[in-house]
């Protein structure tokens, strides 16, 4: 049998209930809530800082692009294209084109045919002559176009009247016939021709 030496005479109701908001606890959330906010403010400050840096940083960077842009401009409204090379840019897009229509004719079985054009080349071939410069020469649906330069108006005729031994070409009607004197003294010449025969 156990024996109790002390007896407590002071019951549970009696013990004094702590209160929730004590002067320590009040310091204590004070001074956890202005920590807090330091370092928030410290946080905020310290990405401030950073994005002004960035700011200045790609203010810099655009500053050089601006310059280099306006260096750009001032290269492209001050260069002027090479007359010279404008002009030979303009006279191969011309052969080009002629080049290319030529082309289409020949492999079109419909409108050319290929030994007939063949026969046409060897025969202009054939007919050369030193005081004509043939630059063109377009077929277009049976009809031919001649341009070029002669040192002479009288070259011109004299040139036509080979196509007379021609298979090909002679036969033919010529429906326009131009001459110019261009700058350097010499003929420019246009003739286009028909498939009428000549009776």
């Amino acid at each position: 049998m156990s024996h109790k030496n002390s007896i407590n005479l002071l019951q549970a109701e009696l013990y004094t209930k702590q209160a929730l908001l004590t002067l320590k606890r009040v310091l204590i959330s004070w001074v956890v809530v202005i920590c807090l906010m330091i370092l928030s403010v410290f946080i905020i400050q310290n990405q401030a800082n950073k994005g002004t840096e960035q700011l200045i940083y790609l203010n810099k960077i655009k500053a050089k692009q601006d310059e280099r842009s306006d260096n750009l401009e001032n290269k492209i409204r001050l260069h002027k294209p090479n007359l010279v090379v404008a002009s030979k840019l303009a006279t191969l897009k011309l052969v080009m084109a002629n080049k290319q229509a030529l082309y289409k004719e020949l492999i079109n079985p419909n409108t050319t045919y290929i030994a007939g054009f063949a026969k046409a080349m060897t025969d202009l071939s054939d007919m050369h002559d030193e005081n004509i410069s043939l630059q063109q020469m377009i077929i277009d649906h049976g009809e031919l176009t001649f341009s070029g330069m002669a040192r002479t108006p009288e070259a011109v005729p004299a040139w036509l009247n080979l196509f007379e031994s021609s298979s090909v070409l002679s036969g033919k009607v010529f429906s326009h016939f131009s001459l110019s004197e261009n700058d350097s003294n010499f003929t420019d010449f246009v003739v286009s021709t028909t498939t009428t025969e000549i009776k």
